[in-house]
């Protein structure tokens, strides 16, 4: 074998190693997503907030539902990011009682991020067995401080749609 033909064997059996590694790289992730999903199935509930700051922090939460009764209105605290052996996440069950609109309230005590310390959003549920909300309190992006998000699992909480909610 010429080395140029060497060369060629040699960059064709890179490019299948690349090519490998790139498979076990998305394998990878679409694992940590599962995993993500199964233990956030196990902790997260029909209402969730999490708080992604710091500090602990306090406020209440009022969710109407579609035929306009009120179907959660509740103080809540939730321990910072940094509690020890404390979740910093809030959760309620058994809030969904039909598919429809539901308008959710949420007003923070004694704290105010990037100016806001309340927040409302119209929401749609779909499936009252599988839809999920997460209020992401802090999440980090200066343009929602308070972030709403509809999903069925953990892993579709981190995607948008233009209205802030899925």
């Amino acid at each position: 074998m010429s080395p140029e033909e060497r060369r060629t064997h040699r960059s064709i059996a890179r490019r299948q190693v690349l090519a490998a590694g790139g498979a076990a790289i998305l394998t990878a992730t679409a694992g940590c997503s599962t995993v993500l999903d199964f233990v956030g199935d196990r902790i997260l509930e029909e209402v969730n907030i999490l708080n992604q700051l710091n500090r602990e922090i306090s406020g209440s939460i009022e969710v109407v539902g579609p035929t306009g009764a009120t179907l959660l209105d509740t103080a809540f605290t939730a321990p910072s990011t940094e509690a020890d052996n404390e979740s910093n996440i809030v959760a309620y069950s058994d809030v969904w009682t039909d598919a429809g609109s539901y308008a959710v309230s949420i007003v923070l005590t004694d704290i105010e991020l990037e100016g806001v310390s309340q927040a409302s959003r119209e929401i749609t549920i779909d499936d009252t067995e599988a839809d999920m909300l997460a209020i992401s309190i802090g999440s980090g992006d200066e343009t929602e401080p308070i972030a709403f998000r509809v999903g069925e699992s953990f892993s579709e909480f981190g995607q948008t749609s233009e209205n802030g909610s899925q």
